[in-house]
């Protein structure tokens, strides 16, 4: 039988659909000045029964995205989309995480991953990625799959479309929803592999998650479901564990099928049809995880966690009862109303750790769902060792100076203009976005219960608001995150601390006696490199014919290709080459290729600092990044046909009037101090410190050097090559993208 076909209609909304459900008779007509006013749809307690979150919402859902459930309640998503041509993407969502698994389970559910290429009913272990080499497939870049704490998630990208490609694809998820093997010879001969991943990801990182889980949620069994799992489970589970999470969450009512791409959609609704049709769940449905339940109540707490090899973080958390609410209109603009405060306090941070005498790198506050149990806000900072109790005082003192005194309007101005260039790049690119992007956006939305919608629907919920949005209202919003319960703060460090909760509770309200002041206003001025003077000549413009580029070169010997090409509407792409990059640094002390390479921008320019720029540039899509790489100096950038031009000009002020300030340097040598032994922690670091220095056979122009070395290194050491490099080196740019060409010869 033909699925049920269940297509989005943007023109009804959700009101629309219950007044036509309840409809009984004609309505009795009321005297003029008596109308009652209809009480609006409750979608939070609609959700509940919604297969689909734009069932229980007003948003209207991308009307070129089809949802349909067949008789066995698997799901399954559509969406017909040309880019690239001849392609198309899977994904297979399994409602049900790590947090399904029992004591016993530990692991289990990504070890099923594994098990998806060890056999099933018509597919020998062994032979699955023989298939996907014959139809041009490589494990890794075009199939892969990952387990989170609530999804487990297949992805198969198909190189081509053609019938037999997609029916092998369509037949492998299929075979792994319901007909994996699970031989216990297969699963032996997989435990050492996992094993061995566990291993490589067990690092300060996951032990510093362990912690804050365990401080932040004791109650809930969230430290004890990390998606690795357990090593002894893993060592000695017997079969019939893995056969019973398998039949209880691997079933068609827990199952959507997502697939977007260049092919007709009601031809892969029939073949969608024909593989999973007949699926049936083996036994009783597992239901959905009970995961505990996260203390909102308690008061002030500290929590301290020593790792030889992490880096030092503090943590200020806010744990309140999480509400669960239908994704609708209401909500996304009351959440991009709290998010605007979060913003500014990052962007305060930002500047403050961009400062010279700055006791921290960087950091940011936010706001999560923690996993339907609780609503966590946090502010959170990077620092070193020995400035943990300055760093803690500043996260303390930013957020209560924002809860106390509210935002300025330049902040509002400078966080609006990037919400609303980021929706408008959102709606230029969108009819050329790829295949696997939407099609995992798909599969997360089914996951996280939201609304699909287009971009332009974004843009004008947005600018049917704007003008709404005053400082007053942001603060509003942000005060209502913090309020109500006690901080909970955790601090990480690799360097131990004696009775440190009491020490971290000590600072803290040692911090809470400071006097904060209404935040001061200031303004970046005007951008100080838009005229250059007369425009440079073109001495040479030709075109390669057989790859349509177009080169041109100006009296100075500056080289310029560009390309139109229509694969990503509405974005320009281009880089700038100068130069011999590392290669220029003979004789140069150690360590001073990683300063040029992570820290170049840091310095700002002659006329505005790193900071400065960063308000300059709000609302415009330009990339200010600039370094070295092994054969030049310079950058690459997206941006736009508006804004292309100042990229040009962007890139042309580091050129010719890089900062190289003070405040720049002084970050540099505090990351440091926290970066490498970062890199010393793991296998992957030790490789990215140290392989390209022995290809290169020790020259130091390559690779890292010792810490010490790195830490020495200075702007004033840099100047020279640098200057050396802008003042006679070749220069060559590159555009590609949607642009008109004599706009972009002009611009250069």
């Amino acid at each position: 039988m033909k699925p049920v076909r269940i297509r989005v209609l943007a023109a009804v909304s959700g009101a629309a659909l219950m007044l036509a459900a309840c409809g009984g008779g004609a309505s009795p007509e009321r005297a003029p000045g008596t109308e009652q006013a209809k009480p609006a749809p409750d979608y939070t307690a609609m959700l509940a029964a919604a297969d689909w979150a734009h069932e229980a919402s007003d948003l209207d859902a991308d009307p070129s995205v089809i949802y349909g459930e067949l008789e066995n309640g698997m799901g399954y998503v559509l969406m017909e989309n040309d880019t690239p041509s001849g392609t198309a993407a899977i994904r297979m969502h399994i409602d049900a995480g790590s947090t399904a698994e029992a004591d016993d389970q530990s692991g289990l559910s990504h070890f099923l991953e594994h098990m998806a290429f060890n056999g099933s009913t018509n597919v020998p272990e062994g032979e699955m990625i023989k298939i996907l080499e014959r139809h041009g497939l490589a494990f890794g870049p075009d199939t892969n799959a990952f387990t989170s704490f609530d999804q487990v998630q297949y992805q198969l990208d198909l190189p081509s479309v053609d019938e037999e490609v997609i029916d092998t694809g369509i037949f492998l998820m299929r075979e792994t929803a319901g007909n994996l093997l699970l031989d216990i010879e297969a699963i032996d001969r997989e435990r050492g592999i996992i094993k061995s991943e566990e291993r490589t990801r067990d690092t300060y990182g996951l032990r510093n998650l362990v912690d804050q889980l365990e401080f932040l949620a004791p109650d809930t069994i969230l430290a004890d479901r990390l998606p690795i799992g357990d090593l002894d489970v893993i060592a000695t589970a017997p079969r019939e564990r893995f056969v019973d999470i398998y039949n209880k969450y691997y079933r068609p009512e827990r199952v959507t099928f997502v697939m977007v791409g260049d092919f007709d959609a009601e031809v892969i609704e029939d073949k969608i049809e024909e593989k999973f049709g007949d699926w049936t769940g083996i036994g009783e449905e597992g239901g959905d995880p009970d995961i505990g339940t996260v203390d909102t109540g308690r008061g002030l707490e500290a929590n301290f966690f020593y790792d030889p090899d992490v880096p030092t973080t503090i943590s200020i958390n806010y744990v309140k009862p999480y509400e669960i609410e239908a994704d609708t209109g209401e909500r996304r603009k009351e959440d991009l109303i709290r998010s605007i405060g979060n913003r500014i306090v990052s962007r305060r941070l930002t500047k403050l750790a961009r400062q010279e005498d700055a006791p921290f790198l960087g950091g940011s506050a936010s706001n999560q769902n923690f996993f339907d149990a609780a609503e966590v806000a946090s502010v959170d900072l990077t620092a070193t060792p020995e400035t943990w109790e300055a760093a803690l005082g500043i996260a303390e003192q930013e957020l209560r100076r924002a809860i106390e005194h509210g935002f300025l309007q330049s902040e509002l101005d400078e966080q609006l203009a990037n919400i609303r260039t980021g929706l408008e790049n959102s709606v230029e690119r969108s009819e050329t976005r790829e295949s696997t992007a939407l099609a995992s956006q798909l599969a997360n939305s089914v996951n996280d219960m939201r609304v699909f919608t287009t971009p332009q629907s974004g843009l004008d919920r947005f600018n049917s608001y704007d003008d709404e949005i005053t400082a007053e209202l942001v603060h509003k919003a942000f005060v209502e995150q913090w309020q109500g319960v006690e901080p909970l703060i955790h601090i990480s460090n690799n360097v131990e601390i004696d009775d440190a909760e009491a020490k971290i509770l000590a600072a803290y309200k040692a911090s809470t006696d400071v006097v904060v002041e209404a935040p001061e206003q200031s303004g970046a001025g005007e951008f100080g490199y838009s005229d250059w003077g007369t425009p440079g000549e073109v001495v040479m413009d030709e075109r390669v014919e057989d790859l349509d580029i177009r080169t041109v070169k100006f009296a100075n010997n500056v080289r310029l290709n560009i390309k139109k090409t229509d694969f990503e509407e509405g974005v320009v792409r281009a880089s700038l080459r100068v130069g011999a990059g590392e290669l220029e640094l003979i004789g140069a002390p150690d360590g001073l290729n990683v300063l040029a390479g992570n820290f170049f921008g840091a310095g700002g320019l002659g006329k505005h600092s790193a900071d400065e720029l960063q308000t300059l540039l709000a609302g415009k899509t330009v990339s200010s990044g600039f370094g070295v790489g092994a054969d030049s100096f310079g950058g690459y950038g997206r941006t736009n046909a508006d804004d292309l031009e100042l990229q040009m000009q962007l890139w042309a002020a580091y050129l010719t009037d890089p900062g190289f300030r003070p405040e720049g340097e002084a970050q540099w040598k505090q990351a440091i101090g926290v970066f490498m032994p970062q890199l010393d922690a793991t296998p992957a670091g030790i490789a990215q410190r140290d392989v390209d220095r022995i290809l290169a056979a020790g020259d130091t122009r390559f690779g890292f050097g010792s810490e010490s070395d790195l830490a020495a290194r200075t702007y004033d050491e840099l100047k020279p090559y640098f200057e050396r490099a802008s003042r006679e080196g070749a220069i060559e740019i590159a555009i590609v993208g949607d642009f008109e060409e004599d706009a972009a010869i002009a611009a250069v």
